[in-house]
């Protein structure tokens, strides 16, 4: 009769060992299947990439060459509109055709702009029927999941493409994802999808310490590259279909000296006229909370200010001394906040000329 130790040192003895061919052929397996899985994921999102012949426009920004050769498109909707990156349009081209990858051409006109995010909406001109996408929920994008940059730049009936991961998420103060896929004039305006080939952004070139058109170009294939999350776009999608331009909205207020990621958003100044001014905020008021999210830092404010346009209108917390306030504000632009400066400093100036 065999004893327990027996059985465990014949059990030992006839437990299979994988070989090292074995491993081989199960690794090759794994890389195929991936392999599979993206080149599906490409060629469901593949009918919804356009091709973009520009011609005119500038081929110098701000001192930096602009690439040569086609841009990329995404397909929003079935009734020919198409969102692509602000890097080839500012200024505006002379004339757009996109190409579709069955073929077909279409003019395109320029609908409006998202500034904020460095976004442009076309419209195929007389465009119908035109292949659907599906946006990825923003509870499904991790960081760690398949990235794939999709663009179709180099040939018009098949789309070029980079394969990464999602590095990280609101970056760029709330407006982008960031991937490790190699990103580029090659795909800017194209989509980045998941690896079920659903759109979790749109690729375009941005920076954190910028809102400059080209400010990001410079990362180009640098393993740092960014995306506009399509998911909760869509109200943004609507206002730039019936011709609005959107662009970032201010509060108008200058916060005390400190370490952004560390000092308390204490009100220093207010921009006259400027939208905390008209809510009557004062220096020295302590912001606590944007929409009933609790506030701490100063980079708190901004990641929670930055993503808003101009007309939103957002809930301001603040303490003034033991006592709380909250009001409604409206966002502003950069260019109204300097026209209001200009104004106040006028008329200081006149004041002051007639005493």
């Amino acid at each position: 009769m065999i004893n327990v130790a027996g059985k465990h040192v014949l059990w030992l003895a006839f437990m299979w060992v994988p070989s090292v061919a074995w491993i081989g052929v199960r690794a090759q397996t794994l890389e195929q299947l991936q392999q599979q899985a993206i080149r599906e994921a490409v060629d469901r999102v593949s009918p919804a990439v356009v091709q973009l012949q520009i011609i005119g426009g500038a081929d110098r920004v701000e001192n930096v060459d602009l690439a040569s050769g086609p841009a990329t498109g995404l397909i929003l909707s079935g009734d020919g509109y198409v969102v692509t990156s602000r890097y080839r349009f500012d200024p505006a081209p002379a004339s757009v055709v996109a190409i579709l990858a069955d073929g077909r051409q279409f003019a395109s006109a320029i609908v409006a702009h998202d500034y904020s995010r460095k976004l442009v909406l076309l419209k195929l001109e007389g465009a119908t029927d035109l292949p659907a996408i599906e946006i990825a929920p923003d509870d499904s994008i991790r960081v760690g999941n398949w990235a794939i940059a999709v663009g179709r730049t180099y040939r018009a009936d098949r789309p070029n493409v980079s394969v990464g991961v999602v590095s990280a998420t609101d970056r760029i103060f709330g407006r982008a994802l960031q991937t490790d896929a190699a990103v580029s004039p090659a795909n800017y305006g194209g989509p980045m999808v998941d690896i079920q080939g659903r759109v979790m952004g749109v690729l375009s070139p941005m920076s954190p310490s910028s809102e400059s058109t080209i400010a990001g170009v410079d990362w180009y294939d640098s393993g740092i590259g960014f995306a506009v999350p399509l998911a909760g776009w869509q109200s943004a999608f609507e206002r730039l279909r019936n011709g609005k331009d959107l662009e970032r909205g201010y509060l108008g207020v200058g916060l005390a000296d400190g370490v952004p990621r560390e000092t308390t958003p204490t009100v220093k100044s207010v921009l006259p006229a400027g939208p905390v001014a008209q809510a009557g905020l004062e220096p020295g008021d302590l912001i606590v909370a944007i929409n009933e999210n609790a506030i701490a830092t100063q980079n708190d404010l901004k990641f929670a200010v930055t993503p808003h346009y101009a007309g939103d209108t957002i809930q301001v917390a603040y303490e003034r001394g033991e006592e709380r306030h909250t009001v409604d504000v409206t966002l502003t632009t950069v260019a109204k906040l300097q026209e209001a400066a200009e104004a106040a400093t006028k008329q200081q100036t006149e004041a002051s000329s007639n005493d």
